[in-house]
């Protein structure tokens, strides 16, 4: 699966209250929905959605911001600017929970916001963030990846049909707090994963880009230009914003930058429908 391209320019935009840097006040911000367009999409699927750090609340009703995101999907879908959302696997790259007053330490449940996703679309896979929680046992986590149409990553690759989809959750910082884990492991994890050939990696916090002075982790970048191209890895994150939804590594690896941005991938040519469950 190869990006052919990426608009820049959003197709929608969804309005949504933030906190304001800093933490004092809220802001209103606008989400872009972007489309690209791909080579190829394995298992008949029409489109494949990803998104990251929806940390906003609805205007209207005070929900989480992600429920607006699947009812504005919805109504795109249903005037065909976008595919058939029971057609499109959706991707998570981490940061869902939101308070409209603060945003630093703040961490939520995430568990129903992933349900509601998997209600619309064909599957749902993807990471945690570091705001996230899915529940406060590994009991509550178990319950959750069990659902057979969600496939959570943490350290993990899973077969859906012809994809492979491998994640890691969370950031590399002090493991004393939830979904960190160090410098040494979070790479190791990468390298591991990569010995499977996925043909998607989800991250939440991702590589920097130099050349753009785009942020991100630099060792992160240095252990994906490592990797010889066999087939066209595509790496998504999120947890820092960038001005460009794209870039290429030196070693062609496409990177995908989610964060606050709505981007539906869909097949140059697609004639058929159908739908693979995360095996």
């Amino acid at each position: 699966m190869h990006i052919i391209s990426i608009s820049n320019l959003p197709i929608h935009q969804i309005q949504y209250l933030t906190a304001a840097s800093g933490g004092i006040g809220v802001v209103e911000r606008y989400l872009p929905v972007l489309l690209g367009e791909v080579d190829y999409l394995p298992n008949n699927l029409e489109a494949i959605t990803i998104t990251s750090d929806l940390q906003g609340i609805d205007p209207k009703n005070q929900q989480l911001l992600s429920y607006l995101v699947i009812e504005e999907l919805e109504k795109l879908a249903d005037i065909g600017k976008i595919p058939s959302l029971k057609n499109t696997g959706m991707i998570l790259a981490g940061d869902f929970y939101a308070e409209v007053n603060r945003r630093s330490g703040v961490v939520g449940d995430i568990r129903d916001i992933w349900h509601a996703f998997s209600q619309q679309f064909c599957w749902v896979a993807g990471v945690a963030g570091n705001h996230d929680s899915l529940g406060n046992t590994q009991e509550e986590i178990l319950v959750f990846k069990q659902n057979r149409s969600i496939y959570y990553l943490d350290g993990e690759i899973r077969r859906n049909g012809e994809l492979n989809l491998a994640g890691i959750s969370g950031i590399i910082g002090k493991k004393n707090k939830p979904f960190r884990r160090s410098e040494k492991e979070f790479i190791k994890a990468i390298r591991e994963l990569i010995k499977q050939s996925p043909d998607i990696l989800i991250l939440h916090e991702g590589p920097d880009y130099p050349q753009g002075n785009l942020v991100g982790k630099e060792s992160i970048r240095k252990e994906l230009e490592k990797i010889k191209i066999t087939n066209n890895l595509l790496v998504i994150c999120g947890h820092s914003y960038w001005k460009i939804p794209t870039i290429i590594l030196e070693n062609g690896i496409q990177v995908i930058k989610a964060d606050s941005r709505v981007i539906v991938l869909h097949a140059k040519n697609y004639s058929t429908s159908g739908c693979y469950e995360v095996q």
